[in-house]
């Protein structure tokens, strides 16, 4: 086959599958007219007792845009298999799922909401939403998902920690280094409040905060919620965003952001609807779909 006729037959199917998405996300995003009665939505059972949600962003190549972002949405089974040598819970997530598109938050958050919604995940016994900071994210995340265990990926709070040792000591300094280790303990353990302590006891009162400083102890203070990892440990539920961060290097870069590619914004949109139907492991019943308008 040439790449040609492979480039047609993929914006072809692509958009076939693109326009089914949002004919999906739109009839289940629509609220009920005045003269409507309200009834719980009818849907697939929930895939696992407790199911994770989490979402990112990663940046593509378009042409005539430059770079903009793709946003992407991972949903799991959380399992649990045995304990770790700490006596803590071996948490596994499984059965992955993706929705990704270059959208706005606004429609970005009716599509991830389509996902979850063929997942179950409104049945779930407990849900589980392990994100960044960024605020579109936990803005759709509370919209959809309330309540839910909220909780600040481990290695994003970890940079900040750094950022606070490099701010006080210096960056790449022994002492830096020394002292994140400290602070990381108080992380580790959810702690924040004795962290906060330590770092105003090297930084004391009065003194002034350079803006870097200042801007990591303000996230670990807003955030300090959602950094409670020792009960989320011990609880069974998953303290990293591995899996969306996986699947915007596994789904999105390793296939679109190789040397010299620039996507046009309607053939990336395609792609995108195909490789979240092969990677979610539906590729089968996805492609039958497509192919019943064109056999009617």
């Amino acid at each position: 086959m040439s790449k040609t006729s492979l480039n047609d037959l993929t914006q072809e199917y692509g958009n076939l599958l693109r326009e089914q998405e949002e004919e999906e996300a739109e009839i289940l995003a629509k609220a009920p007219g005045r003269e409507e009665e309200i009834r719980p939505q009818a849907g697939p059972a929930a895939a696992g007792e407790t199911m994770a949600v989490s979402l990112d962003g990663v940046m593509l190549h378009l042409r005539e845009e430059g770079w903009k972002e793709v946003k992407v949405a991972s949903f799991s089974v959380v399992e649990v298999q045995g304990e770790n040598e700490k006596g803590e819970p071996q948490v596994h997530l499984t059965q992955h799922s993706y929705r990704a598109g270059l959208w706005e938050a606004a429609v970005f958050a009716k599509q991830q909401w389509a996902e979850g919604w063929r997942r179950g995940i409104s049945k779930a016994k407990r849900i589980v939403s392990v994100c960044d900071g960024a605020a579109w994210i936990w803005s759709i995340i509370l919209t959809c998902y309330a309540p839910c265990w909220e909780i600040i990926d481990w290695w994003h709070a970890v940079q900040k920690v750094w950022d606070i040792a490099f701010a006080v000591y210096g960056e790449g300094t022994d002492l830096a280094k020394a002292w994140a280790e400290q602070l990381k303990g108080y992380l580790w353990a959810g702690n924040i409040r004795a962290l906060l302590h330590t770092v105003r006891q090297h930084w004391p009162r009065g003194k002034e905060m350079s803006a870097p400083l200042l801007k990591a102890v303000g996230y670990l203070f807003r955030y300090h919620h959602r950094m409670r990892y020792q009960m989320f440990r011990q609880a069974g539920y998953p303290v990293g965003s591995g899996t969306v961060e996986s699947a915007c290097k596994v789904f999105v870069e390793e296939r679109m952001c190789q040397a010299g590619m620039r996507w046009s914004r309607p053939g990336a949109q395609a792609l995108l609807a195909l490789r979240g139907a092969l990677l979610s492991d539906r590729w089968d019943d996805t492609w039958h779909s497509l192919l019943a308008p064109k056999a009617a």
